[in-house]
This record gives structure tokens, C-alpha cells and sequence, in this order.
């Protein structure tokens, strides 16, 4: 907006002439029905020659090649409106293009390549701007800003996919229209939600984003939602560094989504707080060591994807039995101080969980006793569609006094349950032994006695001391 008061007074004089003058102007076009319609069939096409209407219209066809010999003074002088069908450049260059045509009141452009718009010198007549079907990607902030009298803009079902500030247009101005594109709703759109910058934007309430997060999903609903997560985020103290987006909105529900991302902050603990909706939340590289929040902070009930990677996390047995454990997308737990885990706990909480998609638990220094390393390497197997990392989690145990590391894949039982001075005869063997000794004692004595009786007639001692 111009301070200088002689520059406000100008602009208002010239819109109450251009008021006065040619009132609530309707095109020429629009009133006897010329389009760039089935303009490809059009026979001035071949030629890429212009056509000039007696009410003071002039359409032209792929190119202007017979435009020099129509554009005589007296008809330059009356005319208004100007469609170009199919207009051949990439760029539009309003100063060198328009230069013929001062006192225009409408311009179209309809389904043409063009792809830039070079800004509008200063101009007193044209009112009305329809730049529809077209390459045209991007939009000057203040491209239409010397057009005094504009009114309308058409921009709709061009490739415009994003407008980071709105446009800076005339006093006289009334309504712009931009339906139709591929909008980029990752990119900052904003500044829709407030009416005192977005109500001349007639149809802001159809717009529709491109991008491939938010395709087909309406621009101030994406917005809106945009909005209220980051003053929800803003407006608590256990969130005010942290990153806050929403990554998907529900098709049929229009359920917003969001995720929330502390990492790297140095903090003691999980937030107390997140905004509804959260289902990602993100605390890497922290100092956390308590993760009672998953359990019993309502905040978290919800929040099926939760990564934890490189804090000092010891254990998770306060989640045994809970909710949140048998719920859970993904988990990711990696580089803790974690020793021990409730295995059997966590076996049940997968069985019972047909969401659990990723649980990660590598890079801990994990103590594997006999037990444990078993039935841990029984769930690792078991589970080896979500436990992907398990060919990284090692193990320390103790063989032979020594203290040993190794992959918890390729531990035996041998490795992490023989006794420490275990002999390599066990004491059954010994017994197995005398046994066997004794058996053939007696069956020596048998053969013995068997001989002398037989020989010599003698009974063994044992026989006469008999009753």
C-alpha cells in the first residue's frame, strides 16, 4: 500500500474515472460466446493468423503472423479485448507483447505452454485477466500490481503449486481465482486462513492440493490442521523446541496425523504432553531413561510409532501388561543401556499385537546368562519379520572366566551355559563306571566258582555257610 497521500488521491481518481467510464465491464468475448474451445480445429490455425471481431475483439490462433496487417490505428483504437489461443511462447512478456494494445480491457490466455509471466507495466484500462490451461508454474507477488483498474484474475487449471505470500494487487481490485492447480500443501499456504489477506480469493474454499502428501485434499483444511498443530506445539513448554508437522491426513475421516520430533535437545524425559493425533513421535539423541510416559500418559496411548535410539534407557519391564506394548507399530530402542527385557512379557505382547510391524534392539549391551540368551534368541527367530536388526544385537556372557562378546545369532547353548570349571567327565560317567566294574567282578567270580565245581567238586564257601 503507497503512503505518499498524492499517490493515494491519483490511484483513487483513476479508479472512480475507470468506474465511471466503463462501469462493472463485461469482455466482448463473453458476450458473444468466443472461447479457445475445439481451437485446435479452428482453420486460422494453420496459419497462425488473428481474427478481429467489428465490437472491438481480436482472437488469434497459435501464433500472430497477420497480426501487423489488421493492427491499424483506427482498429488498435477501439480495441478491447485481446484472446490469445495456444499463445506460442514459453514466456509472456506483457511490455513487448502488449505494447500495440494500450487500452485493452481483458486479456485471455488459454492453453498454451507458456510457462512464466513477466510483470505487468504500469497500466489504466485493463480490468479483467484470464491466464487458464497453461504451463504457467509460478506467480510474481507483484506481477499484477501496476494494473490500476484490475478487477479480476483467472488463474485457474494452470501448474501454479504454491504462493507463499498473497499477491499485491490495485485498490480497485476484486476477486481472484486459482482452483484448479496442483498446490504444493507442504509449502507455506497459510497466510488463506486469514480473511483480511485471502478475501479476494473467490474460490480458496475448492482448493485442492497436488502434492504427493496431501493430493486431492482440500488447501484450507490442510491449512487449518497445519495451524492448529503448531499452536498447540507452541503453547507448551515440553514442546516449544521441538519439531511439530502432520505427515498424513485419513481419506475417508480427514483425520489429521501428526508427528513430533524432540531429537537431539538434550532432554531428561519424555514430554509430557503431545497434541492429539500424534502417532509419530521421534526423541533420539537424548538423555532419557524412563519410559513409564508410554504406559501411563493418556498423551501416548496413541502414539504407535515411538523412536528412542541413543538414550540411557535400561529397561522396558514397566510396559509389561500395558496397553501401549500390545498396540505398538514400531518401536526403535537402539544404542541404550539395555542388559535384560521381560521375554516372556514381550513374547505375548507380539503374539496379541497384529499391528507390531518394526521392534529394533540392537547396539545394547546386552547380558546373556543361560536363560536369558536362549529364550531371547527364541523370540529373536520367532519374531525375525519385525526384529530386522537381529543379525546386529551382540551379547556378553562369561566362558571359562572370561568375559566374551558375540552375535546373539550365532550363540550355543555350549557358549553360555557350561559351569566355570566344569570337568570334562561328569560324576554320572563315574558312577556308570563302578557300575560296569562291579558287574564284571561278579560275572568273574560266577565263571570261577562255575570251574572249581566242576573240576574239582567244590562248592564255593558261600553255598556251605547257607541254612
Amino acid at each position: 500500500m503507497p503512503r505518499n497521500p498524492y499517490v493515494i488521491v491519483f490511484l483513487a481518481i483513476v479508479y472512480s474515472v475507470t468506474k465511471l467510464c466503463y462501469g462493472d465491464y463485461q469482455p466482448h468475448y463473453q458476450q458473444h460466446n468466443i472461447s479457445c474451445l475445439d481451437w485446435k480445429q479452428s482453420p486460422e490455425l494453420v496459419s497462425g493468423n488473428c481474427t478481429k471481431y467489428k465490437y472491438g475483439a481480436l482472437r488469434c490462433f497459435g501464433n500472430w503472423k497477420n497480426l501487423q496487417s489488421i493492427n491499424d490505428q483506427k482498429y488498435r483504437g477501439r480495441l478491447e479485448d485481446i484472446i490469445f489461443c495456444g499463445w506460442p511462447e514459453r514466456d509472456f512478456n506483457p511490455v513487448v507483447d502488449l505494447q500495440a494494445f494500450p487500452r485493452i480491457k481483458s486479456l485471455t490466455i488459454e492453453y498454451s505452454r507458456m510457462a512464466h509471466i513477466i510483470d505487468f507495466p504500469e497500466m489504466f484500462h485493463l480490468q479483467m485477466i484470464n491466464i487458464s490451461w497453461t504451463n504457467l508454474s509460478h506467480i510474481g507477488q507483484r506481477t499484477f500490481k501496476k494494473i490500476h483498474p484490475l478487477r479480476i484474475v483467472d488463474l485457474r487449471w494452470n501448474k501454479l503449486i504454491q504462493l507463499d505470500t498473497p499477491l499485491l494487487l490495485p485498490r480497485a481490485f476484486e476477486s481472484l481465482y486459482l482452483s484448479g492447480n496442483p498446490w504444493n500443501c507442504t509449502r507455506n499456504l497459510k497466510w488463506l486462513l486469514i480473511p483480511e489477506r485471502a478475501s479476494y480469493v473467490a474460490d480458496r474454499q475448492i482448493l485442492t492440493c497436488g502434492d504427493r502428501k496431501f493430493k486431492d485434499r482440500n488447501v484450507m483444511t490442510v491449512m487449518h490442521y497445519k495451524v492448529t498443530l503448531k499452536n498447540a506445539c507452541q503453547s507448551h513448554e515440553d514442546l516449544k523446541n521441538c519439531s511439530c508437522i502432520m505427515h498424513h491426513i485419513i481419506p475417508k475421516t480427514h483425520m489429521p496425523l501428526y508427528t513430533v520430533n524432540c531429537s537431539h535437545l538434550g532432554f531428561n524425559r519424555l514430554p509430557a504432553y503431545l497434541p492429539a493425533n500424534t502417532t509419530m513421535f521421534f526423541a533420539n539423541n537424548n538423555k532419557i531413561s524412563d519410559v513409564s510416559p508410554l504406559r501411563n500418559n493418556i498423551h501416548y496411548r496413541y502414539v504407535v510409532d515411538v523412536h528412542l535410539d541413543n538414550n540411557r534407557i535400561e529397561s522396558i519391564d514397566v510396559l509389561e501388561g500395558g496397553y501401549w506394548l500390545e498396540h505398538f507399530r514400531l518401536l526403535s530402542l537402539r544404542n541404550n543401556k539395555m542388559r535384560k527385557i521381560p521375554v516372556y512379557a514381550l513374547d505375548n505382547a507380539l503374539e496379541d499385537n497384529a499391528n507390531a510391524n518394526l521392534l529394533l534392539l540392537s547396539m545394547n549391551p546386552w547380558h546373556c546368562s543361560c536363560k536369558f540368551a536362549m529364550r531371547f534368541r527364541e523370540i529373536v527367530i520367532k519374531y525375525g519379520d519385525i526384529m530386522r536388526d537381529s543379525g546386529n544385537i551382540t551379547c556378553k556372557y562369561i566362558q571359562d572366566g572370561e568375559e566374551k562378546k558375540s552375535r546373539l545369532m550365532t550363540l550355543t547353548r555350549e557358549d553360555v551355559c557350561k559351569p566355570k570349571d566344569e570337568s570334562k567327565i561328569h560324576i554320572l560317567d563315574w558312577v556308570n563306571g563302578l557300575l560296569a566294574a562291579l558287574i564284571l567282578l561278579i560275572l568273574g567270580k560266577l565263571g570261577y566258582d562255575y570251574y572249581y565245581y566242576k573240576n574239582y567238586g567244590r562248592v564255593p564257601w558261600i553255598v556251605m555257610k547257607l541254612p
